[in-house]
């Protein structure tokens, strides 16, 4: 005996609906997948970019040197400017550089510190996202130019015990006056994005858009 045409037309119905119903709480659960992975991204960056405004703020004053002499202590700077967990697998860079594998962890620590700070333009809103992307960059790179010096630094001691020359001999010939304006020029740098950032405000509204995102997610779970 045939099924009749209703009952066939009502599973049929049944059937939509708990495909629709399925869908619907597929793209709720997608939501709020993305909206815990947005939250947990929001902290993950900002307890890395508070981080660096902390050190900054600890070692600002160690920062200040003067423009017509060369930067003796700047491996004891950089070990200052990474006091921290997250930058404490580079911490050690000065005393062996060039050297594998450390110069290799360096380079990639900076690579995903530079990710990080273009990240943050993206996870969070308004120029706030910016100032802080732009302290975290400006980090990284004071980082790079300390390295670079340092570098610079070896070689004037390696000039100096060859040749026994003077330190202004020694800076001469390994360029040191170009390679300290570099320096120098990455520490107003960050001592700017600093700066911008303190007179706007900008960790109380990160903060605030990280606490709202946290509400949101909290109210689709209750």
């Amino acid at each position: 005996m045939s099924t009749p045409e209703w009952i066939n037309l009502f599973l049929s119905v049944i059937t939509t609906l708990v495909a629709i119903l399925a869908l619907f709480q597929s793209i709720q659960q997608i939501r709020l997948s993305n909206k815990q992975h947005l939250f947990d991204k929001r902290v993950e960056y900002y307890i890395i970019a508070k981080d660096f405004i902390s050190l900054y703020e600890n070692n600002q004053l160690l920062l200040i040197t003067e423009s017509n002499q060369p930067v003796l202590e700047v491996d004891y700077l950089f070990t200052w400017m990474t006091n921290n967990a997250y930058l404490e697998d580079i911490a050690d860079i000065t005393d062996h550089l060039s050297e594998e594998p450390y110069h290799k962890i360096f380079l990639k620590r900076l690579e995903t510190i530079r990710s990080i700070s273009t990240k943050i333009r993206f996870v969070f809103n308004g120029k706030a996202s910016h100032y802080l992307s732009n302290f975290v960059h400006c980090y990284q790179e004071l980082l790079m130019e300390m390295y670079k010096y340092q570098i610079i630094i070896k070689h004037m001691h390696e000039h100096t015990d060859r040749f026994k020359s003077t330190l202004e001999e020694a800076q001469k010939a390994c360029n040191e006056a170009e390679h300290r304006t570099d320096l120098q020029h990455a520490i107003t740098n960050l001592t700017h994005a600093y700066d911008v950032l303190k007179q706007n405000n900008t960790e109380k509204n990160i903060e605030r858009q990280i606490k709202l995102s946290d509400c949101l997610l909290m109210g689709k779970k209750h």
